[in-house]
């Protein structure tokens, strides 16, 4: 008969340690069966299995290891952001009866041309000769890293035909005004977080400003695509509360990054768009909440934010 019982074994318990090679803090250690003691800090296992892989068990263990050839991987040196001077963003904003997207958000249940114009403010949204809205990232430092150019229909939908999208830098560059320029992105609305509200992430720039009109206990931030939530991203948001709203159909990808940065973050998903969503259509969360007018859940004279008993029938728990 075989003996199953070894000397040393991973510990059983929830405390995790710093990985020697990813250096994120989900690294199992080995104990001695015998003492109960941590045996020494290289032997463990990872579990960030497909993102690091490290195993190191002891001989005695009966194991074998999967330990990377080198134990400190060279990790390539993140690029200082290049900044744009804020002045860009002060000529850009206002103008927003020509901006198709504000102009197109005034006229939804409920919302008004000042609503939405102070809306638009709060996020510095620009406004191109054109009409296009331009979504400006501007850092936890009020540093500005570019803008996101984007062009609306009256209807408020993003247009994907032709020239309907671009970068202020790039343009900049294309007009021989920027030599050396190195986008490295932060959260859209960033600059809006303090310690006051727990903060909501959407895909959207869109979506981030209204959200922001219809559940105010949030501060409204939007990742700018699909994948746009990285350990980079969310260093400026650590330890913080974090409620992530995926458009529909990305449910299991958003709770994949909540899974793989719990050590930044406590991060909930919401399944809303799940349960109500129209997949069919692409539905994020906007396009839910803009069914309902902004009274439905606030009261805007007064500030209240109303209980759950005064919400919209079908609204549910985030």
């Amino acid at each position: 008969m075989i003996s199953t019982e070894f000397k040393y074994s991973l510990d059983r318990g929830s405390r995790k340690f710093p990985c020697p090679v990813c250096e994120r803090k989900r690294f199992v250690r080995y104990v001695d069966n015998e003492t109960g003691d941590y045996l020494s800090p290289e032997y463990g296992r990872c579990d960030r299995e497909n993102n690091c892989g490290y195993h190191e068990p002891p001989r005695e263990a009966g194991l074998t290891s999967t330990r990377p050839r080198h134990l400190k991987p060279e990790q390539p040196k993140p690029l200082k952001p290049t900044t744009l001077p804020i002045e860009y963003v002060e000529r850009s904003e206002g103008n927003y009866g020509r901006n198709t997207l504000i102009a197109w958000m005034a006229t939804l249940p409920g919302w008004s041309t000042k609503m939405a114009e102070e809306a638009a403010r709060r996020y510095r949204v620009g406004t191109t000769d054109e009409g296009w809205a331009i979504f400006w990232q501007i850092d936890e430092q009020d540093k500005l890293r570019s803008g996101k150019m984007i062009r609306y229909g009256e209807d408020g939908r993003r247009q994907k035909e032709g020239y309907s999208y671009d970068w202020v830098h790039s343009m900049l560059k294309r007009k021989g005004y920027l030599d050396d320029f190195h986008l490295v992105q932060c959260f859209y609305g960033l600059h809006l977080v303090d310690e006051s509200k727990l903060v909501a992430i959407v895909e959207s720039e869109k979506t981030a400003i209204i959200a922001s009109q219809y559940l105010p206990q949030f501060h409204w931030i939007a990742s700018g695509q699909l994948q746009g939530i990285n350990e980079y991203k969310l260093q400026p948001l650590a330890g913080r509360r974090i409620i992530l709203f995926p458009d529909c159909g990305a449910f299991d990808q958003w709770q994949a990054y909540a899974d793989e940065f719990r050590d930044i973050a406590d991060f909930t998903v919401s399944g809303l768009l799940e349960q109500k969503g129209d997949k069919s259509k692409g539905y994020d969360l906007a396009d839910y909440l803009i069914q309902f007018q902004p009274g439905d859940f606030w009261n805007p004279n007064t500030g209240e934010i109303f209980d759950e008993r005064r919400y919209p029938k079908d609204w549910d728990e985030i």
